[in-house]
C-alpha cells in the first residue's frame, strides 16, 4: 500500500449504501471495486488483489460470514496474504460481532459510521500488510469498536448512514 492508492473491495448489496461508500472511499484516494454479494465477493478476492474489503454481513445469496470463510480458505490453500477484511453490519449484539471475528473478520465497523472510522479501518489494514506478524490479532477488539461507536455524535459532515 506504500507507492499505490489503496484498493478496497466494498461488498454491498444495496444500492444507495454502496453509493454512499464508495464515494466517501473513493474522497479517500481508495480505488473501488463493488461486489453485491458473497459470491461475487469471493470471485473478485480470488482473481484480484485487494489492500481491504468492506463486507456487509447481510448478503443475499451468500452472507458476508460465509464468504469470509471461504476467501480465508482460498488464501490458505493457495498461500495468498491474507486480505484485510472489515465487517460492515447493523449487528451490535456482542455475540454477533464475535461471530464476525469468528469468520475471519479482522474488524467490524457498525453502521452508521463515521467517516473517521472509516479512516481508522484504512489505517489498520494498512498496518497489517506493513507489518503482518500483527495481523494475527485484531486491530480493535468487538467490544471496543461497540464503544467507539455509541461514544459521542458525529457531526452532520462525518456521520454517514449506510
Amino acid at each position: 500500500m506504500d507507492s499505490h492508492r489503496c484498493r478496497v473491495l466494498l461488498v454491498e448489496d444495496d444500492f444507495r449504501s454502496a453509493e454512499v461508500a464508495q464515494a466517501i472511499l473513493e474522497y479517500l484516494g481508495c480505488d473501488v471495486t463493488v461486489a453485491r454479494s458473497g459470491v461475487d465477493a469471493v470471485g473478485a478476492a480470488h482473481h484480484d488483489t485487494f489492500d481491504m474489503a468492506l463486507m456487509d454481513v447481510g448478503l443475499p445469496v451468500m452472507n458476508g460470514l460465509d464468504a469470509t470463510r471461504l476467501i480465508r480458505a482460498d488464501e490458505q490453500a493457495l498461500g495468498l496474504r491474507p486480505l484485510y477484511i472489515v465487517a460492515l453490519t447493523a449487528l451490535t449484539m456482542p455475540h454477533e460481532l464475535d461471530e464476525c471475528m469468528a469468520s475471519g473478520m479482522n474488524e467490524v465497523m457498525t453502521k452508521p459510521f463515521l467517516v473517521e472510522r472509516l479512516q481508522q479501518a484504512l489505517l489498520n489494514a494498512y498496518r497489517v500488510a506493513r507489518w503482518p506478524r500483527r495481523a494475527a490479532m485484531p486491530a480493535i477488539s468487538p467490544p471496543a469498536m461497540s464503544r467507539m461507536g455509541r461514544e459521542g455524535s458525529g457531526t452532520a459532515e462525518t456521520h454517514v448512514a449506510c
